[in-house]
Order: structure tokens, then sequence, then C-alpha cells
């Protein structure tokens, strides 16, 4: 079978789950994993055969992905900020609005000469270890409530060789996970989809990803915003940033709580599709 041939057989297979144009994205995408070709060279490469060992790998990942499976579980990575991360069902895969949110911390850290930065819910460590990356002159610090979040996040980190200061933490919990201190950006991805939107969003995220990572409360949607603003009043700096990405529809909601604990000048801000994501807040 040629490679332009198990391209089209894969897109065929998943388009029940996906429409015809994401169906052949995922079918590419898994196929330049599987050759290890750039994605602008794959055309280059579609008459060529598979090899027998390519042919039984996917044999053996085509039914995963009919199941709904995340291509980046099947293929155990994901690509985020320029820079490759192992993921697993323990972890969230990430997302293309984080890195928006990476972007902003790196700009904004830029104001101290050697900005000290909590990533709180670090999960695969992606937010963490792309600041580091992109600020080599940083302390960052990451905590999750995961253990086995914890263990990817670590593996990622030796990865791209970054020392991050790992630790597992719940943010409710009132115990800090260090030493009390001065942090100028705390920064967060937190749990913040509805629980009753389940119903409405696709299998591949509902049966496949941690629903710890994902969902909140339909009674209480800003529950994790609220320890946030918390730790934020504690912990930040004068005139330190705390920085969340968020669900759109209750921005004004989250400006009180934030304002309740102490922290002003609130600026709600929109990714790249202009949708209310992103807000920061300054102690």
């Amino acid at each position: 079978m040629t490679l332009l041939e198990s391209i089209q057989q894969f897109t065929i297979t998943l388009q029940p789950l996906y429409d015809a144009r994401e169906a052949a994205a995922i079918a590419k995408r898994y196929h330049a994993f599987l050759t290890g070709l750039d994605d602008w060279a794959l055309p280059l490469h579609y008459d060529d055969a598979l090899t027998e060992a390519q042919l039984t790998q996917c044999r053996r990942d085509l039914p995963l992905l009919q199941e709904s499976r995340p291509l980046q579980y099947v293929t155990g990575e994901a690509d985020f900020y320029g820079l490759s991360f192992k993921v697993t069902p323990e972890v969230l895969i990430p997302r293309p609005e984080t890195e928006e949110l990476v972007a902003m911390v790196v700009e904004r850290a830029n104001c101290w000469v050697r900005p000290s930065i909590w990533d709180v819910g670090t999960g695969s460590g992606c937010i963490a270890i792309a600041v580091a990356k992109a600020l080599p002159n940083s302390e960052v610090y990451a905590t999750d409530r995961s253990a086995g979040a914890l263990r990817i996040a670590n593996e990622n980190a030796e990865r791209h060789y970054v020392r991050i200061h790992y630790a597992l933490h719940d943010m409710f919990d009132t115990t800090l996970p260090f030493p009390p201190g001065d942090f100028h950006i705390i920064v967060s991805n937190p749990p913040y989809i509805p629980a009753s939107d389940k119903a409405i969003m696709h299998p591949n995220v509902v049966r496949h990803e941690p629903h710890a990572a994902l969902f909140v409360p339909d009674n209480d949607m800003l529950c994790c915003y609220k320890a946030l603003a918390k730790l934020a009043a504690q912990l930040l700096s004068d005139d330190g940033i705390l920085m969340v990405e968020t669900y759109h529809g209750f921005h004004k909601e989250l400006a009180e709580v934030f304002a309740a604990q102490g922290l002003s000048n609130t600026q709600s801000l929109q990714d790249i599709n202009g949708r209310d994501r992103f807000m920061i807040a300054t102690r």
C-alpha cells in the first residue's frame, strides 16, 4: 500500500466521526507522524510504499482513531508553542488558544529581570515549559493535583532541558506548595467548562480527555477562579499579575471575583478568533 492509499483509507474510515476536511487533516497528521515527514513533504512521497512495520502500526492505530480517541493520544505527541510534548490520557491535550496565553505571559514577564512565575494546574507542563524556554532567566514553578500529570510534566521538562520547580498541590488547598515568596506572575488554564456542556461536545473530548481538567459544576462555574484569586492575593508581588484562560460568557462575574480578593486593573482579552478567552488582573 502506498502512502497516499493509506491516507485515503484513514480519511474514509474517519468520516463518520468527523467532517471530510477534519478527517483528511487527521489522516495526514497521523501519516506525518508515522513516516517522520514534515507536513509539506508528504505529497512528495505519496507514491512511496509503506513498510511492513508501518502497515502493522496503521492496523493497530486506525481502530483507536475509530473509537474517537484523539490523534495526540494515539501518537503520544502534541505540538505546542513550537515544541513537542508527550501526552497521555492523564493530561489535557494542549490547545492553540493556550499558546496565546503563553505569549501574553512572556510579553509581560519582560518587565522583570528575573521573573518568578507559577503555573497552577500544569497538566502536561506545556505552559510552564514553553515559558521557561522563552524566558531562560525566569524561575518557573508548576503544580497539579494529579501525580500522574506531574510525572508527564517532569518527562516533558527533561525532554526540553528546562528546570521547573514541581509540586503536588490542589489549588483549593490552603496549605501552600512552596515557601512564601513573591510571584511576579501566576498563570493558569484551569477547568472551566460547565458540566452540562458534555452533551454538546465531541466524543473525542468527553470520552478520552481527563474530566477533572475540563469540567466544573454548573452551580459553581467560577470555583477554580475563586481559588486562584485567593492564591494571587496571598502570593503575588506588588504589581504582580494573575493571568488565566477562561470560558466565554462570564467575564463580568469573574471580574467581581477578582475584585473581591483585592485584585485590580482587570482586563478581558480576546483570542485570535475574537472570543473572550483570557483575563488578567493585578495585585
